[in-house]
């Protein structure tokens, strides 16, 4: 009898632990983790593959530090072959894009610049495309996210 009367005292126990460790904070809206320019918005469908064009960079976070302004002005074409196009001022820089074969991650190779070279990495994932926005993180807070 002495057993049957313990197990609800544990579950009491054991149910109290948990309600004093959350907090107000953790019962209130759930958390975001400011990946808001990732999610679908509407009217949009996610695509597999690059939609070709002509993107700009809404926004660019580089190891914790926001340097979106640092590439006004510039223009990213997107070419079908695999080409990428920097445009600035009139002076075109070519590189090159390419996605790997399980549609995980991209490749861009581009120099002429520091913006431009500061983009340049193979190890960009793929957190969203859809017909007009390409949003790639790597590790850590880092991620750019460029729009037609």
């Amino acid at each position: 009898m002495k057993k049957n009367l313990l197990t609800p005292l544990y579950l009491v126990a054991f149910a109290a632990i948990i309600g004093m460790s959350c907090t107000k904070e953790n019962a209130s809206a759930p958390q975001t983790n400011n990946l808001s320019e990732d999610v679908l918005q509407a009217g949009e469908v996610s695509s597999a593959v690059v939609v070709p064009g002509i993107y700009s960079i809404l926004k660019f976070v580089d190891t914790g530090d926001d340097i979106t302004s640092e590439y006004n002005g510039y223009t990213f074409e997107f070419k079908a072959d695999g080409t990428l196009l920097a445009t600035k001022n009139g002076t075109v820089y070519t590189g090159t894009w390419r996605e790997n074969q399980a549609q995980t991650k991209m490749a861009i190779n581009i120099n002429g610049t520091p913006e431009l070279k500061n983009l340049s990495d193979d190890s960009w994932k793929i957190v969203l495309i859809t017909g007009n926005r390409i949003s790639l993180k790597k590790a850590g807070p880092d991620k750019v996210i460029f729009v037609m």
